[in-house]
């Protein structure tokens, strides 16, 4: 018996060898029977096949020697097949379709506008696999064959369903409408069972329909304004638009236009943002867990996203508010191919003060103004082409000492008189521009290639007529500073599995710096203006980026995201680089809870410093240099997230944070921009910072009332070796606790309303601690006789307590041609007067002899603001 055994098992070990042994062939052209017949001469082993198998007449095997099984491959390429070796045979058999694996790819878009939906949900429920659109709206899933059905979902639309026999590689698009009855997620798309939550992981979207209901200063919906009310994100002083994210400056934070970075994103000093939101279609935000694809700053990401424009007929939006009014239109340009977008909004305050202020001797006006335009061509299912553009300016200017000049008028003798003044003006402005390409190379393989140019430009500007006797003498002085970038890049997303995507990509940015000019110019009276350049610097630089990124996923259970990022940068003659790893994983504890973690670490090649305790136009970006060195953070996250109620409909999030800085920038102790003893580079000095805190979000994503309330706590410090006497000292962004409170409710489909509330202790500022006797120094010509302060420490005090409640409500009609919407709302309802700025003012009841001061605040909004704004859709 047992020699038997041997022999059966001989024979079977054979015969499971012989399908993977290598032969040669003579003949590697013929039909599939011929080749099939050689092949058996060939191996001696029998090849029994179905007639069911495609039996080509011409088939060409690519090399004389293979194993039998990968002749049989190339033979049958394109039908596949599954094989059985018994004995010395080969039984051949199709696949049946459930043993087969089909791609499926396509586009998720709205229905009405045709705008592509980024980080649509697309999931078969029957085998629980899923994945999400990318920030194109492109996706591509593989699946089983046979009977399937696909659902697309996303937040704020019904989930459309399809049913189909999957048979092949196919394109599916889906089309979505939007739900009114379920009005849109205020922060994060909805929960599914593979824990598809979008396309980026730690990102978080948010939702345009909130950000236009919400209650908005002067009626001005800003985008902002909702990021800032996020947790660990801060607006750093009330009114104004900057971003502050877990310790970081404003500098820190990468935010684009449509792929394209914008280096200052207020209006009106700050108060309002650059984005027009008749003009966006969506937003995301990256604040950890930082995926490979993105580099260039430390602390988040904000990704807006213009809108494309409608693909069946031309619409439009016309709002009228009490600050500016805006005007925007979209439609298609050719049918089926081409679709455009644009729109404008300008202020008219400079309009309305020029009317205030007639007959005053001093005029002050500002205005700004922006335009968004984009414009798309499709060539194919799988190739389109997007031109996208944005400009904005701001101006402020005061005119003032109005006096009167006299001139003789000609050779005739005849006198008369103009009237001349001063004025001191400033300005700032970005103007972008970006051609992206999407292609679809393959049913698993995307790739976008992207060029774009940002330009931002500030100045400040004073100029001065001085009459002596009959000659008039101008003065000018000028301050310029910018940044100019180009750029190209491309990424790729391969679709391996529906478990596995892979992306990657690389991108080179050229940036021009001009951390400052002053130009000083003087015209006398015979009109030759003489000009002095004080300190013209021009710096340029090179920055190469490239990364791999592994988004995976092992069971139900795990997801990850792992990448490496690479960066280079080339200015003077110190070259700096940095690899940086990423690494996030959520694992589900259970069905309603989410652990999840992340570590990463980011660099930063450009700086922004300022003198202001808060972000304005003013601010300096500076690249690095052979003496500044580049900004580095590393930063690690751990939290939970909790789902419960009917259909998850309530999300609560904890996270606690640990981060830490390298190379911050500041100004040495009494010195600025207007210090021209010393270089732009020996102004400044380097340090370092740390920053940690929890954070909690509670959520309510469907219902008539929808919302989330959002507490941090967070710590910052800083580290300055040649700053406060070299010890740590509360970082300027060091807010302890932060709170915010957003609701909305859905009355019905033609009235909302909305209320969120603000909370923020008080910022970190310097004050003098002492005030002491100075006179003038002996050897000035005219003795003067003033006090000097003294500051012991810096941030060495906290303003008072920041709280805010602002209401709105939203009326919406039909009309015959469109829909109109009354909006009404006040700001800071129960009149908080909340600090915005600190002095001090002599007191009149100081004892004869001494001084006292008292310590007094500035606030903006010191009462409650109304509002009123109408708009209209076509």
């Amino acid at each position: 018996m047992a020699i038997v055994l041997f022999a059966l098992a001989s024979v079977s070990l054979y015969a499971q060898r012989a399908g993977h042994v290598r032969l040669s062939v003579d003949k590697t052209r013929g039909s599939a029977i011929e080749l099939i017949e050689h092949l058996q001469e060939k191996s001696g082993v029998v090849i029994s096949y179905s007639s069911r198998l495609c039996l080509k007449d011409d088939v060409r095997l690519s090399q004389s020697e293979n194993t039998l099984i990968g002749f049989l491959n190339e033979i049958f390429k394109n039908c596949p097949f599954a094989y059985t070796e018994l004995d010395n045979r080969i039984i051949l058999r199709p696949k049946s379709l459930s043993e087969q694996s089909f791609t499926i790819n396509g586009f998720v878009v709205d229905q009405k506008s045709g705008e592509r939906l980024l980080g649509a949900n697309i999931y078969n429920a029957t085998r629980e696999i899923g994945t999400a659109t990318n920030f194109y709206g492109f996706y591509s899933l593989t699946l089983p064959g046979g009977e399937t059905e696909l659902n697309a979902s996303f937040v704020g639309y019904k989930t459309e369903t399809k049913r189909f026999l999957l048979h092949g590689d196919t394109v599916i698009n889906f089309r979505l409408s939007p739900n009114l009855e379920l009005p849109e997620v205020s922060v994060l798309g909805s929960r599914m069972p593979n824990m598809l939550e979008g396309s980026s992981f730690g990102a978080m979207r948010v939702s345009m329909e909130q950000i236009v209901d919400a209650p908005a200063l002067f009626g001005e919906p800003d985008l902002v304004r909702g990021i800032q009310m996020l947790p660990g994100i801060q607006s750093g002083s009330e009114g104004f638009s900057g971003l502050y994210v877990r310790g970081g400056g404003p500098d820190q934070n990468m935010i684009l236009l449509d792929d394209v970075p914008v280096y200052n994103v207020g209006h009106l000093l700050g108060f309002f943002s650059i984005f027009n939101t008749d003009a966006v279609s969506q937003v995301s935000v990256t604040k950890d867990g930082f995926p490979a694809r993105y580099g260039g700053r430390l602390s988040s990401v904000v990704d807006v996203r213009m809108k494309d424009g409608r693909e069946e007929e031309i619409g439009g939006n016309i709002s009228l508010g009490l600050l500016s009014s805006s005007l925007s239109l979209d439609g298609p340009v050719l049918k089926d191919k081409s679709t455009f977008a644009v729109s404008f909004r300008r202020t008219y305050v400079d309009a309305l003060a020029a009317i205030y202020q007639l007959g005053e001797e001093e005029k002050t006006n500002y205005y700004f103004f922006d335009f968004n335009g984009k414009i798309n061509y499709e060539f194919s299912d799988r190739s389109k082409l997007f031109l996208s553009s944005y400009w904005g300016r701001d101006k402020f200017y005061t005119r003032y000492n109005f006096r009167d000049f006299e001139v003789e008028v000609g050779e005739s003798g005849i006198r008369d008189f103009i009237s001349i003044n001063d004025e001191s003006n400033a300005g700032w402005g970005n103007f972008t521009g970006a051609l992206r390409w999407n292609y679809v190379v393959n049913k698993r393989l995307f790739s976008n290639f992207t060029a774009t140019y940002s330009n931002y430009r500030f100045f400040i500007g004073l100029k001065r007529d001085e009459a002596e006797g009959k000659a008039l003498t101008s003065y000018e002085q000028r301050y310029l500073s910018g940044i100019e970038d180009f750029t190209l890049k491309s990424d790729f997303e391969f679709y391996y599995a529906h478990d596995y995507t892979i992306r990657f990509g690389a991108s080179g940015v050229l940036h021009r710096f001009n951390p400052g000019v002053d130009i000083m110019q003087t015209t006398p009276g015979n009109g030759k203006s003489e000009e002095t350049v004080i300190e013209d610097v021009r710096v340029s630089g090179q920055e190469y980026r490239g990364y791999f990124e592994n988004e995976f996923s092992f069971g139900d259970r795990l997801r990850g995201n792992a990448g490496l990022h690479a960066a280079l940068f080339l200015g003077e003659t110190t070259p700096y680089w940095s690899v940086e790893p990423r690494l996030s994983l959520r694992y589900r504890l259970s069905p309603r809870f989410d652990l999840k973690g992340t570590l990463s670490r980011m660099s930063q090649f450009v700086h922004l410093v300022g003198t202001a305790g808060f972000s304005l136009p003013t601010d300096l970006w500076l690249p690095v240099s052979d003496k500044i060195e580049p900004m580095y953070s590393d930063q690690a996250t751990l939290g939970i997230d909790i789902y419960f109620g009917q259909r998850n409909r309530y999300v609560l999030s904890l996270e606690g944070q640990v981060k830490s800085f390298e190379n911050l920038l500041a100004y040495k102790e009494s010195t600025g921009f207007f210090d021209y003893s010393s270089t732009w580079e020996d102004k400044l000095t380097s340090g370092r910072g740390e920053s940690a805190g929890g954070e909690l979000l509670l959520q309510k994503n469907s219902g008539k009332l929808t919302g989330w309330l959002g507490y941090t706590y967070a710590h910052t410090n800083s580290f300055f070796s040649g700053l406060n006497e070299g010890k740590s000292f509360p970082g300027r962004f060091d807010r302890r606790h932060d709170a915010s409170l957003f609701m909305n409710y859905r009355f019905n489909k033609r009235f909302t309303g909305s209320l969120s509330w603000m909370f923020g202790s008080g910022n970190p500022i310097t004050l003098p601690e002492e005030k002491y006797y100075a006179p003038q120094l002996p050897f000035e010509k005219t003795p003067e006789y003033g006090y000097s302060e003294s500051v012991k420490s810096i941030n060495n005090y906290r303003m008072p307590a920041f709280h805010r409640l602002d209401l709105g409500v939203n009326f919406t009609k039909k009309r015959k041609r469109g829909e109109r919407t009354w909006s009404f709302g006040v700001i800071n309802a129960y009149g908080h007067q909340n600090p915005f700025l600190l002095y001090f003012s002599e007191s009149e009841d100081a004892p004869e002899g001494s001084a006292l001061r008292d310590l007094k605040q500035l606030s903006l909004f010191p009462f409650p603001i109304p509002y009123i704004k109408y708009s209209f859709k076509f």
